[in-house]
């Protein structure tokens, strides 16, 4: 038998050898033999990344005999290796530094990673990952395409600090499109995700009549414990987009599936609370409640004399009346009882976010509040009250004008309340004794020249300026009247505003901008707020990289998430120019209209009015439009692992289109109406039905969390079946 070689079939030879001798390699991932349980993770996340990207065995040791390729884990503090092989070039870093160094020692070759503490080197692990081509993204990990060069010529001298020491993530929240829907094991995936992403606490938004807490007072106990401000939403019957929740007849939360009483469903609320601040501390972040300490369930009112009804989106809560000042004893007894559940329920709790009553009430107070804040001098760092209501009223935000100048009288009572509360620091105590770190939220912004006369001493704050990153670029001057070399502050970064809701989303150039400034005014960091994951992705992988580096800008991110996601530049080109169009869109509806995605009932009926559309609105179609034929046009062209992502994208903005077909018809429909066009309102409120449905119909197609049955479970009951209850009157009308 004559054995013939073509060089094509060396080729092949060579490459199968090749590939054969390299799945029998084997490094050794080395960490200290008394480390801490998190460098132990992080070992075993480095072995994971080391074996998909580099088809070697990786074997997780304490030992460093007997390899000749050893990634070394720790630092010099927790691992003898470390300490040895740099013998004594550690850099000095925090405990939030990074540290990538190779190094060759003898025989023995490899790679340090570690930090100035344990939580840094895990994050040093998932950068070594990120630096060799995996994009971590909120639904999993994405490897290169092609495989990175060979291990053995691998040079890395790599040290990162944060730019932003605090990288909050809110969940919980209030609506059905948002986090409040998700089971834990779902939200313990995404805390994994946002881990790598080097995000260090996790804040639970919570509010009154959510059941996350129990408190008693007097002989009233808390008996109310809802979701979504009560909403129930059927997703049984003729309803598009069914098939989505496998039979059910009601949408819930999994964790909250068959809890029929109030005890059952704080049982459930508490477990799920505590599991989520559990999965956040496993990762070495921090874990954190938001809460509103001086409203409560309407049963409490019996508790209060003199309380009232807050007018929010619905009349759930109560708060103090007229005649309930913030020198009150009750109230206040009522207000530590509560701070006080929540601490002793949740004993892992790291810090207490309390946002700033919204009292109108209590603006008749500010005279003697401003007088107790200022220690009696009526001046505090040389600002008058009359310059600081002011300020308020002629400053270019919503809550401006009169509108402004409530505000701001509502800030001061509240303020010189928590400022005495707080002085008992016995009410932020833990079991341990450890004590929780307190935060203020939303303090109005005509307070930020004097912040830190006015906050109880030692406290944060977490401040809200607008509802949009856009609204706050626009008063960005803000950010520079904020004392942050005395006062640990944060931003809330607006990702995707609830107003604008329903719609697909996108604020990158805006949070940019906004996190330059922070860095710039020597803020402490930000936290997020969002409802739906959806189009965030490469806002989220944005904030990730400039959270540690000056030198990110949104292309330079962009590009770095979607050429390795893709493979191919002209698809990053197309995303960049579909992701372009979204936030165009964004910006226009938060211009123009800012409610008018919101996920409430009256969402769609809303817009059933004699009056003619606006001119915005063919506007808006036309960039959903361009970032829909984009998006396509990315999925057709890229890599195939790319093209669930890329097609979730771009069904998304075919579904908003068809939302928008929908508005356009309901006021159609509106203006025949007006003008007793019974035919004409017929054929478009035939149109807005069936628009609506395939909308519906076409997020269905995609769905990949909670959020997205979320939406579908709002949109069928908040606008499809009011719409076709509406239709089906009209033909009703009509036969007769």
């Amino acid at each position: 038998m004559i054995l013939r070689c073509t060089a094509a079939g060396l080729i092949v030879f060579w490459a199968l050898l090749v590939s054969s001798s390299r799945a029998q390699e084997k490094i050794v991932v080395v960490v200290g033999a008394n480390a801490p349980e998190l460098e132990k993770f992080a070992a075993a996340e480095l072995a994971t990344q080391w074996e998909r990207l580099y088809s070697v065995d990786a074997d997780v040791s304490t030992d460093i005999r007997g390899n000749r390729y050893a990634v070394l884990v720790g630092s010099p503090a927790t691992n003898p290796h470390v300490k040895r092989v740099l013998d004594g070039s550690w850099p000095q870093v925090s405990d939030q530094g990074i540290v990538l160094k190779s190094y060759r020692q003898g025989d023995v070759q490899g790679v340090v990673v570690g930090g100035g503490s344990a939580v840094a080197t895990l994050w040093a692990a998932y950068e070594w990952g990120y630096q060799h081509g995996i994009r971590y993204m909120f639904h999993g990990d994405f490897y290169p395409v092609s495989a990175p060069a060979d291990y053995t010529s691998d040079v890395l001298n790599l040290v990162m600090e944060p730019k932003l020491r605090v990288r909050t993530w809110r969940t919980v929240n209030d609506f059905a499109i948002g986090p409040e829907s998700w089971g834990l094991a779902d939200l313990q995936a995404l805390i994994k995700q946002l881990a790598k992403m080097k995000f260090n606490r996790v804040m639970l938004s919570v509010y009154p009549w959510q059941p996350f807490v129990h408190y008693e007072f007097g002989d009233v106990k808390k008996e109310t414990a809802m979701h979504w401000y009560g909403d129930k939403f059927r997703v049984d019957g003729d309803v598009p987009g069914k098939r989505v929740f496998d039979g059910a007849a009601i949408f819930e939360n999994p964790d909250f599936v068959g809890t029929d009483s109030y005890q059952k469903k704080m049982n459930a609320g508490i477990k799920h609370a505590r599991g989520i601040m559990q999965a956040a501390q496993s990762l070495g972040m921090t874990a954190a409640i938001s809460m509103s300490p001086g409203e409560f369930p309407r049963e409490f009112s019996r508790a209060l004399p003199g309380s009232q009804e807050v007018h929010q989106l619905k009349r759930l809560t109560i708060g103090p009346g007229p005649q309930v000042g913030p020198d009150d004893k009750l109230f206040r007894e009522l207000v530590s009882t509560k701070i006080r559940a929540f601490i002793e329920t949740y004993p892992e709790l790291d810090a207490l976010y309390i946002g700033m009553p919204e009292f109108p009430e209590w603006s008749g107070h500010f005279e003697e509040a401003w007088d107790e804040l200022s220690g009696g001098d009526g001046e505090i760092n040389g600002l008058t009250l009359a310059e600081v209501i002011q300020t308020a009223a002629e400053r270019n935000l919503i809550a401006s004008a009169e509108r402004g100048i409530q505000a701001i009288k509502g800030n001061i009572a509240p303020l010189a309340f928590f400022k005495s509360l707080f002085a008992d620091q016995e009410l932020l105590k833990r079991a341990d004794g450890g004590q929780v770190q307190l935060v203020l939220r939303s303090i109005d912004p005509a307070l930020y020249p004097i912040l830190d006369q006015v906050i109880p001493r030692g406290a944060a704050t977490l401040n809200f300026v607008d509802y949009t990153s856009r609204r706050v670029v626009e008063n960005r001057q803000l950010l520079a009247e904020v004392p942050s070399t005395k006062v640990p502050a944060s931003l809330i970064l607006t990702l995707a505003d609830d107003n604008v809701g329903v719609l697909a989303q996108s604020a990158t150039s805006s949070i940019h901008e906004l996190v330059t400034d922070l860095r710039h005014h020597g803020w402490e960091g930000f936290s997020t707020r969002y409802w739906m994951l959806a189009e965030l992705d490469p806002t989220v992988h944005y904030l990730s990289r400039a959270a540690f580096s000056d030198d990110v800008t949104v292309r330079s991110a962009h590009d770095e998430l979607f050429m390795a996601l893709t493979g191919k530049r002209d698809v990053a080109d197309r995303l960049w120019l579909a992701f372009q169009y979204i936030e165009q869109a964004t910006t226009l509806i938060d211009e123009k209209d800012i409610g008018f995605g919101f996920p409430v009932q009256g969402m769609l009926m809303k817009h059933y009015s004699g009056g003619p559309a606006p001119a915005w609105w063919a506007e808006a179609s036309e960039l959903y439009t361009k970032a829909m034929i984009e998006l396509y046009r990315s999925h057709d062209g890229t890599h195939p692992r790319a093209r669930p992502v890329l097609f979730y994208y771009a069904k998304r903005s075919e579904y908003v289109l068809e939302y928008l077909a929908a508005v356009s018809a309901v006021r159609a429909a509106g203006v025949a109406k007006a003008k007793d066009d019974q035919d004409a309102m017929l054929e478009q409120l035939e149109i807005a039905v069936e628009s609506m449905y395939n909308a519906i119909d076409t997020l269905s197609d995609v769905v990949r969390d909670q959020s997205d049955r979320g939406l579908i479970a709002v949109l069928i009951n908040h606008a499809y079946r009011p719409l076709y209850g509406e239709y089906e009157r009209a033909l009703e009308l009509a036969d007769q």
